[in-house]
């Protein structure tokens, strides 16, 4: 009877060894994590060419940061690399979650306007042209004056146009 006793008493503690899920990161080793890995990230490769695994452990220590520390004002900051991250792993729609939950919870975010026109401008890039369309629109009224602001305008009209008469549009403004 005891040893039947100790065999469920050690199968229940290797059962809830084994259920125990590992402790949540505290803020500043979370922060660390994040510069360590940004950094390891750029050494690795450039932007452009992010290693897949190491860009979702980025992504994946960024959304933590910012569900675990919203009203921080670095989870804005963290939520922008994650979006730049998210670009160049071609995760179009992260990308515009990351940008819209910026948009939408850190009006005082310093680098804001960069949050619209980079949606735009990569939404523009992925051939989404309405979701990019509205992004630029967006952007336009939040910034009117945005020195930006101008080539916007110049280029909504652009969206419209097929590749072929695109690139015959750019032609003859290079001529």
């Amino acid at each position: 009877m005891k040893n039947r006793f100790l065999t469920i008493a050690s199968a229940a503690l290797i059962l809830a060894a084994c259920n125990h899920t590992p402790k949540e990161l505290s803020h500043d080793q979370l922060c660390d994590s994040i510069e360590v890995l940004k950094t390891e990230m750029y050494e690795a490769s450039p932007l452009a060419d992010v290693d897949t695994i190491l860009g979702n452990k980025m992504l994946t220590l960024c959304i933590q940061f910012a569900d675990s520390y919203p009203t921080d004002t670095l989870t804005p900051y963290y939520l922008h690399q994650a979006s730049h991250v998210a670009l160049s792993m071609d995760r179009i729609d992260d990308m515009v979650s990351f940008y819209d939950r910026i948009i939408d919870n850190y009006p005082d975010y310093d680098k804001l306007d960069e949050c619209y026109y980079e949606k735009g401008i990569a939404l523009d890039n992925a051939g989404r042209k309405d979701e990019a369309r509205i992004a630029y629109q967006d952007f336009l009224e939040e910034y009117p004056d945005h020195f930006l602001a101008d080539d916007i305008r110049k280029a909504l009209p652009l969206l419209d146009m097929s590749d072929e008469l695109l690139l015959k549009f750019l032609n003859e403004q290079n001529n």
